[in-house]
């Protein structure tokens, strides 16, 4: 199943990398109608879960980091320079959109869960133990939380064509 997965992101991120194609990330916990954006303030970093639509913010693309099985997850809204990242504040459970550095906080690693195409997403930084989810507050923010079974924390990527 760990290979089926590889194949997938390798395709995934060759077909972002030839600028034909990106993903939408979505939850179980809020839904197929609910995709990570990018909100449309002044500095640009901050996530949220937003109804899905034709939004650069939503097109998400999956970049390997060299050999090392992690990959870094950019927007188009964002641009190449962006990168999801942990903010590095001791707790370790917030993410936001920073510039794209050698740190592992931007390394990601995205997982075949155990409910059927779902996916998990946990970086290096934090380790295996904390994964990205939806906080259970009806705000639609997303952090890193303790894994577990927890349907904010079971991904879908959904291929996106340009249009």
């Amino acid at each position: 199943m760990r290979f089926l997965l590889t194949l997938l992101l390798v395709a995934i991120a060759h077909s972002a990398s030839a600028d034909t194609s990106s993903v939408s990330l979505r939850s179980a916990f809020t839904g197929r109608d609910s995709c990570l954006d990018i909100i449309n303030s002044g500095s640009l970093d901050q996530l949220n879960m937003a109804n899905c639509g034709n939004f650069t913010g939503q097109m998400w693309e999956i970049t390997p980091d060299g050999d090392s099985g992690f990959v870094r997850l950019r927007t188009r809204f964002t641009g190449a320079s962006m990168c999801l990242d942990v903010v590095n504040d001791g707790d370790n459970s917030q993410i936001h959109m920073a510039q794209c550095a050698n740190v592992t906080g931007q390394q990601w690693h995205i997982e075949q869960a155990e409910r059927g195409s779902a996916v998990r997403l946990w970086n290096q930084f934090t380790g295996s133990d904390k994964c990205l989810d939806i906080a259970n507050d009806g705000s639609g923010r997303v952090q890193l939380s303790a894994c577990g079974e927890y349907s904010g924390q079971y991904w879908s990527l959904s291929d996106r064509r340009r249009g």
